[in-house]
């Protein structure tokens, strides 16, 4: 499924975690998640370290890293993956220095990789944030423009050697549709090339106002009927754990996450690569969250829109009102 794994990290996770030690117990994470899948995926690695500002003041950038340091931090991720990559494996150094949102989409867009692999937050998210006015994420932001899926992996998530057994993926049914059934296909065939059991989740918003217990049962109902209707045709569509239910979404994710043992999450992003639910589920998840922006998105919808399930005659009902 992926041809080529490219694996940003960004040597200010020291700033986050306060010593060195931690900082490199979560970069090491990372890239043996990413060096793992590239190996099972029979797919070329590369990876890019990124120095982020040496100086700051109340946030401002005041200098990037020299040519020296920059040659220290190669080498230190070049160690890293003689660590931790397989037998048979090789891997693409490169460099550079600044922010890591916009260094990694550079090589994305440069590369035209598969998959994009980002380690834990990096120290300059302040600086960041007041230079670019945005409070979203550097993982969020690099999958709502990248050309490939994202994949965030949280300095607790543990070591990922072999192919993952469990996987969620979100869904929004208020969304358009065909991102919808995008996202779906695209959950679907990693689980399937993975060998994973898949459960699709999606969170119904709280109603605002008591209705009798009847009537949040219908609905709980017709959201799965409306899961059913997207998943038909998928491969392995008769083995997915079709989940729906009432509550926060990001909260509701995170609980079946945990609830299934999933060891893989998948969303959706928008293109502001913003939002609450995304936050939530980024800082609370302790297992990587597989994003998927617009522009990975298009190209999931053309492999979907070649399955593109046939609408059962019983359905013509109001059960599934965010198809129309």
């Amino acid at each position: 499924m992926f041809s080529l794994v490219l694996l940003a990290l960004a040597d200010g996770a020291v700033d986050v975690y306060g010593d060195k030690a931690a900082a490199r117990a979560a970069a090491w994470t990372a890239a043996r998640t990413a060096a793992h899948l590239a190996a099972r995926h029979g797919a070329a690695f590369a990876a890019l370290a990124v120095s982020g500002p040496l100086g700051r003041e109340g946030g401002c950038v005041l200098q990037l890293p020299g040519e020296q340091v920059q040659a220290a931090r190669r080498a230190e991720v070049e160690a890293l993956l003689r660590e931790v990559m397989p037998l048979g494996l090789t891997a693409d150094v490169m460099h550079a220095a600044g922010f890591v949102h916009v260094e990694a989409l550079k090589a994305a867009r440069i590369l035209g990789p598969d998959l994009l692999v980002l380690g834990a937050s990096d120290g300059a998210e302040r600086c960041r944030n007041e230079l670019f006015d945005c409070a979203a994420c550097s993982a969020a932001l690099i999958a709502a423009a990248a050309p490939c899926p994202v994949l965030m992996v949280p300095a607790e998530a543990p070591p990922a050697d072999g192919p993952y057994e469990r996987a969620l993926v979100a869904v929004d049914l208020a969304e358009d549709a065909v991102r919808c059934r995008a996202l779906l296909d695209f959950a679907a065939r990693l689980a399937a090339r993975e060998g994973a059991e898949l459960s699709v989740v999606h969170a119904l918003p709280l109603p605002l106002a008591d209705i009798p217990s009847e009537g949040m049962a219908r609905r709980v109902e017709a959201a799965r009927q409306s899961l059913a209707y997207f998943c038909n045709g998928l491969p392995g569509a008769d083995r997915f754990r079709l989940i729906a239910g009432e509550g926060a979404p990001g909260i509701e994710i995170l609980k079946h996450a945990r609830e299934r043992g999933a060891e893989l999450l998948v969303l959706g992003v928008g293109a502001d690569g913003g939002g609450v639910v995304l936050a939530r589920v980024l800082s609370g998840s302790r297992c990587p969250v597989l994003l998927v922006g617009p522009a990975a998105l298009a190209c999931a919808r053309k492999t979907a829109a070649n399955a593109r399930p046939v609408r059962p005659a019983e359905e013509e009902d109001d059960a599934c009102p965010s198809m129309s």
